[in-house]
């Protein structure tokens, strides 16, 4: 028997009389407030190589041998011997070269990102750097990945004596391979030198230095009224401050940039994606640029408050990099590198998730630093829209706790669809005299299927819905993150997802658009009337599962471990397997973990099947940054729960449920554990039901959540301009149903559907089969709008004339 967790059962209780219908009601006479015109945008952060290997068009990876200090990464070295160099350098932005020493032949072969994709037929823009003592020729081509075939071969202009020179080639591919090579051919003799070595396809609207098209025009099509750079996480590095985004060494030649590490994400970029690539990306799209600006906090350390000054200059320089008149010293840089006329930012956040209570270290005086970045902002640039941070980890009602002025504040949820759903209210009884709101990061990661599914994208329409009902308080919103490349998905869900040759947009990515493209300019009183109940299943919880333990970047010991129902010992079905991650050893009686890893798991041997059962044991931390994890209802590694005491840097103790590999929170609360200590830990798990204790004090009763919200949403917008009328109506249960569209003030002439749906709610897209979950358009009667067909799990936007 296979057992899934968390599937609930829906019943449609069809207690209403034959023949009912759902009524919404549209009051078109009397318009309510403005739509913000800024409602709708994009955040885009470097993760999941969403710009190196991404969006940046760069084909060449490590392209200035600087991702290794042992190695060239990705690059294959034949017939010839070679080292990395740190000395006589191209300039002080390069810290490594790449140096060979060649007798007769030999071969420089280069992955690219995955594969490089070969088109028949396209263009291929080489660039590189060299110098040396070498006579002989040097040939570019694309190669297969066995290096058999040649796809594309252009002679290297110039190579090579002396000082550091560059030279270029161009590639014309006759063939098609999205696991194509570059490989660079030498048939000579002597020592060359080779840095920053740069192969572009066509970009997205030509720009140097710019976009893979596809992922561009992907982007393009949203329609986005803003675009939030660089992060996220990405803004404030991890480790070091040096691994911070530091604007001023991502600009100019490409040459110029040292690039850092992205620790937060894992791997090494460029910044050959900087800051004018983000600007013009911005200005491209018709967006207004957002640009999210360090405070002086990195992940794991800070900058004294009062030593910040440096940081605040750093913004300061980056508007006017972004602003100033040419006749200004970095207006003028900014002419230099070819944009003379401003890019006109008119927002800036300060900081980026640095107002967490009860996590010091990622948020040390943050309304002090902000009133430092606002008041030295807003003396330079009165209009500037200065937006602060709010809690943003496990709080569903974050506040601005402090008496400073805040003209928005940055909300972040990531949650389960059933959560999005039930927030569709979520802003109605917002203070609007207070600050507005910005959601910029928000994104169903809890039960969204494997790469996102149309239930998870119903949840956040809903939730979208909601913020447009309110958007006099709630002015802008983007989701979080874009882009994964499918070879690196250390974050999902995400919107789109490609390889080297193809893309495409999970169901998320289409409620984005179709939201954006169906929106007018003053939201219409919608009243709705739905004469069916909906009731999710009793039981969330599994038939049956295991328990367990483990730790997170720390080092434990478990004991006194016992696992009863009602007060005897549970027995079950004894399992092999059951250290899942992790360094565990057991001496005395005592469980230990001696590793650093991220989600040790060890389980209890055993699978059982009771709906009552209480798990005891005694913790104790013996070094490391978090607590404990107890695991509970594990079914497999994609789905569980746990108790994290001491969890997110040892600041809260919470409740998660991991559902198809998605993490969402059910509950949290402030906590720590000190080390070396014993905790005695009781988990009783009564059905959905969740009481923990800790010491004998309880710290959580609480209840897990379903994944979905079954139910029918609807809301209305008016465009004054054209008088159409825009309805949205979503549907997330399992049933089909009818609406009577009912329209005060207007009669309609025409009217036009696009609809979202598929067979059922856990359909999703994937890069085999990318339009599996896509929007379809046609036109409906007027008279249709009595009996509209509403299918289960489906978003319906109708216009209206």
């Amino acid at each position: 028997m296979k057992h899934f967790l968390f599937s609930t059962l829906l019943l449609a209780t069809l207690a209403a009389p034959a023949g009912a219908q759902v009524s919404v009601n549209v009051d078109v006479a009397q318009p309510l407030h403005a739509v913000s015109p800024n409602l709708y945008g994009i955040f885009f952060e470097d993760i999941n190589h969403a710009a190196d290997g991404g969006l940046y068009a760069e084909l060449i990876r490590n392209r200035s041998f600087e991702d290794d200090a042992k190695m060239a990464d990705s690059w294959t070295l034949d017939g010839a011997k070679g080292q990395l160099i740190r000395k006589g350098l191209l300039n002080k932005a390069q810290g490594q070269a790449l140096q060979l020493k060649v007798s007769k032949h030999a071969t420089l072969t280069n992955d690219g990102f995955w594969g490089i994709h070969a088109v028949q037929g396209r263009s291929y823009r080489l660039s590189l750097w060299t110098k040396g003592n070498y006579k002989g020729s040097l040939t570019a081509r694309l190669v297969s990945a066995d290096g058999k075939k040649v796809y594309a071969e252009a002679p290297v202009a110039g190579v090579v004596k002396g000082k550091w020179a560059k030279v270029t080639a161009e590639l014309k591919s006759n063939a098609d391979d999205p696991k194509a090579k570059f490989q660079l051919v030498m048939t000579g003799k002597g020592t060359l030198t080779l840095d920053v070595v740069s192969l572009f396809p066509p970009t997205f609207k030509g720009r140097a230095n710019g976009l893979r098209p596809d992922l561009a025009q992907m982007l393009d099509n949203l329609h986005p009224k803003f675009l939030r750079f660089p992060g996220g996480c990405f803004v404030e590095g991890q480790e070091r401050p040096e691994n911070a985004f530091h604007w001023e060494k991502t600009i100019g030649p490409i040459e110029s940039r040292p690039g850092h590490q992205n620790v937060n994400w894992r791997y090494r970029t460029s910044d050959g994606m900087g800051f004018d690539e983000y600007l013009q990306m911005a200005e491209d799209f018709g967006a207004e640029p957002l640009y999210v600006v360090n405070v002086g906090i990195w992940h794991g350390g800070f900058t004294p408050v009062d030593s910040i000054q440096p940081w605040i200059d750093e913004c300061m320089n980056a508007l006017e990099y972004a602003n100033g008149p040419v006749t200004s010293k970095y207006g003028a840089l900014r002419a230099k590198n070819g944009h003379p006329e401003p890019y006109n930012i008119k927002y800036v956040e300060i900081g980026n998730e640095n107002n967490q209570p009860n996590v010091a270290f990622q948020s040390d005086h943050y309304y002090e630093r902000y009133k430092l970045f606002r008041d030295a902002i807003l003396a330079k640039y009165p209009k500037m829209h200065c937006i602060g941070n709010v809690e943003a980890w496990g709080n569903d009602h974050p506040v601005w706790d402090s008496q400073e002025p805040v003209e928005l504040v940055d909300e972040h949820y990531y949650r389960n669809p059933a959560w999005f759903a039930d927030a569709f209210h979520k802003y109605d009884s917002y203070d609007r005299t207070k600050h507005q709101v910005y959601v910029g990061e928000y994104a169903v990661t809890q039960g969204f299927g494997n790469m996102g599914s149309l239930d998870a994208a119903l949840g956040e329409a809903v939730y979208m819905m909601g913020m447009e009902n309110n958007s006099d308080v709630v002015r802008m919103a983007s989701y979080a993150p874009i882009f994964a490349n499918l070879n690196n998905r250390m974050w999902a869900p995400d919107m789109i997802q490609f390889t080297s040759d193809r893309a495409f947009g999970t169901p998320s990515y289409y409620v984005q658009k179709m939201m954006a493209d169906h929106i007018g300019d003053r939201v219409l009183k919608t009243t709705t009337q739905n004469p069916y109940s909906y009731e999710q299943s009793e039981r969330v919880k599994p038939d049956t599962c295991m328990v367990g333990v483990g730790s997170w970047d720390t080092q434990v010991s478990y004991k006194d471990i016992t696992l009863t129902d009602n007060g005897k010992a549970l027995t079950g079905q004894q399992v092999d397997q059951v250290d899942i991650a992790g360094k565990w050893t057991v001496s005395d009686g005592v469980i230990s973990q001696t590793s650093d890893g991220e989600s040790c798991i060890r389980l209890n041997p055993v699978r059982f099947s009771s709906n009552n059962y209480t798990y005891h044991l005694k913790a104790r931390k013996n070094s490391g940054k978090e607590g404990f994890l107890i695991l509970f209802n594990y079914v497999d590694p994609q789905n569980y729960c746990w108790l994290n005491i001491g969890g997110w840097g040892n600041t809260q103790h919470g409740i998660e449920q991991i559902i198809r590999g998605g993490k969402g929170q059910v509950a949290t609360a402030p906590g720590s554990v000190e080390t070396g200590r014993w905790y005695d830990i009781d988990l009783q798990v009564k059905g959905d039901s969740i009481y923990a204790r800790l010491d004998g004090k309880q710290i959580f009763a609480t209840k897990l959540q379903a994944n979905t919200t079954p139910g029918v949403f609807a809301s209305a917008t008016k465009d004054s301009k054209t008088g159409q009328v825009i309805v949205k109506i979503a549907n997330s249960s399992k049933e089909r149903t009818t609406v009577n569209l009912s329209l005060n003030g207007m009669k309609p002439q025409t009217a036009v559907m696009t609809r979202l749906t598929a067979r059922n709610g856990e359909e999703e897209n994937n890069i085999d089969h990318p339009t599996n979950v896509v929007p379809q358009t046609f036109k409906i009667a007027p008279e249709s709008l009595k009996a509209l067909d509403i299918p289960a799990a489906s978003l319906n936007i109708v216009v209206i004339k």
